[in-house]
């Protein structure tokens, strides 16, 4: 969910994390850690460009973590960590309200990492920052997915300029929680970027209930925004796009835009993680690959996968 944003005034990096996780009871294939890798490069590229960064919650897809090595989640280190941060405007959530334990723990070690190379660290929750006539407002926390959700809360953030009003709203799920829908409304925004309901979860560790109320809200959401962006946990499952076919008919019906981040990007979809499996019967990882992936795990995060 990592997303760059530019004005006449400001630059500006969002979320700047990329992480692969356990799907299907195997470790990434090669071609996962290979997108990880032109991940980074293009996160450590456009924060160069940045002078603001932000941090809607603490989730290792959304912060570079100052590891002393991951080679195998988020290929995210100290050196990575102050090539994101250094130098920068951050503005992060606050670890010292509406967060969870392991929110609150990362959060610390991610700004005292930064504490010394960052420009500033100012905490935003419910805060307006202004850049010449570019506008940054973020909103007080709000649940991440459904009402009381044990992942706790994320902020989102509005970007105005120039009469161009931007929402980005990462781990709200759809929205699940209706009245996170109803913030999001408010604002009237002309383009959203939000991230969709974790299908692949639904009546494990979320319950189908929100699973469909995110899907009904994004159905709304849709409806009334001009173009939206969806993406993020609902493209963990190959079976997204037949499961949001409401909310795609809906922007049809109201002559609006509905893409993934690669449909926007005038890129094919590419779900490697839903397909891990068929890739791992299809394209064979080298021997090499998988002797690395049966190294103790504490010693496979501390060297590179032979991709």
């Amino acid at each position: 969910m990592c997303l760059y944003v530019e004005t006449k005034d400001v630059k500006a990096v969002l979320d700047p994390g990329v992480s692969l996780g356990p799907r299907f009871r195997r470790l990434p294939h090669p071609r996962e850690y290979k997108a990880l890798e032109e991940a980074r490069r293009r996160i450590r590229h456009y924060a160069s460009k940045a002078y603001v960064v932000t941090v809607s919650h603490y989730h290792y897809d959304h912060i570079t973590p100052p590891f002393e090595s991951d080679w195998v989640w988020t290929w995210s280190n100290r050196e990575e960590c102050a090539a994101i941060y250094s130098g920068k405007l951050m503005l992060v959530k606050n670890i010292k309200r509406k967060i969870n334990l392991s929110q609150r723990q990362r959060g610390w070690i991610l700004q005292k990492f930064t504490r010394e190379i960052a420009e500033r660290i100012e905490v935003c929750d419910g805060k307006t920052f202004e850049f010449g006539d570019t506008v940054f407002r973020f909103s007080e926390p709000v649940p991440h997915g459904e009402e009381g959700s044990a992942l706790g809360w994320v902020l989102m953030v509005t970007v105005e300029s120039r009469g161009e009003k931007l929402l980005y709203c990462s781990d709200v799920q759809g929205p699940m929680s209706s009245k996170t829908l109803e913030l999001i409304l408010a604002e009237k925004p002309d383009m959203i970027v939000v991230g969709g309901p974790p299908l692949y979860l639904a009546g494990f560790r979320v319950r189908k209930e929100s699973i469909e109320r995110g899907l009904e809200n994004l159905a709304k959401l849709v409806s009334e925004t001009r173009v939206t962006v969806v993406d993020h946990h609902l493209l963990r499952d190959r079976g997204w796009r037949d499961a949001a076919r409401h909310a795609f008919s809906e922007a049809a019906r109201h002559g609006n835009m509905l893409y993934t981040a690669a449909g926007f990007l005038g890129l094919e979809e590419n779900l490697l993680e839903a397909y891990r499996a068929e890739l791992y019967e299809k394209e064979p990882p080298s021997r090499e690959f998988i002797r690395w992936t049966r190294l103790p795990a504490d010693k496979r995060r501390r060297v590179e996968p032979p991709i």
